[in-house]
């Protein structure tokens, strides 16, 4: 069954991408002063920002791979 992608899904994944973008810079600016920690966690939440622009794709991936593991299961 494929999803239709309704107008609010894509701003909310548009959101999740420029907010991604503005934490990597705020992560280089600071790394550039010499903050590395503060960096580093601005990165982890730019990764989890495009995870979450990602949701749909990752959850596709994921019932993909349940599918074949019970298609597996089945065969035993």
């Amino acid at each position: 069954m494929k999803k239709r992608k309704t107008f609010g899904q894509i701003i909310i994944t548009a959101m999740f991408l420029w907010s991604a973008l503005l934490c990597h810079f705020e992560a280089s600016s600071l790394r550039e002063e010499g903050d590395l920690s503060n960096a580093i966690l601005y990165w982890f939440f730019g990764f989890t920002a495009v995870m979450g622009a990602l949701r749909f794709k990752i959850a596709e991936l994921i019932y993909g791979l349940l599918e074949l593991i019970n298609k597996n299961k089945n065969k035993e």
